[in-house]
């Protein structure tokens, strides 16, 4: 079974928030994104693969944001965390404490 992470990443040049789950080797799995809005519902969020060939094309070109860089960028701007978003990083938190 192949092993994958998800986690949130800044576009360098846009700015852009995207979670992206990527496997073992970097592929882009899926993602979903951009991620800062005003309206985001927890229930809707899901990984709808929408961007994927253009993240994949892309993928140099974003940053992997930690989780305290994100509460930041939201804050900065507005915005407020909402479950599904710290849950990435949660889950990220809990793969590194297995290993």
């Amino acid at each position: 079974m192949t092993k994958t992470k998800k986690a949130i990443y800044k576009h360098k040049k846009t700015g852009d928030l995207f979670a992206i789950e990527t496997d073992e080797v970097g592929q882009v799995v899926s993602s979903c994104g951009p991620l800062l809005s005003s309206d985001i519902d927890a229930q809707m969020l899901d990984y709808d693969n929408y961007w994927d060939s253009e993240i994949e094309a892309d993928m140099a070109n974003f940053v992997l944001l930690s989780k305290a860089k994100y509460m930041e960028l939201l804050e900065k701007y507005g915005f407020y965390s909402q479950p599904v978003q710290l849950s990435l990083f949660d889950e990220l938190q809990r793969k590194k404490e297995k290993k």
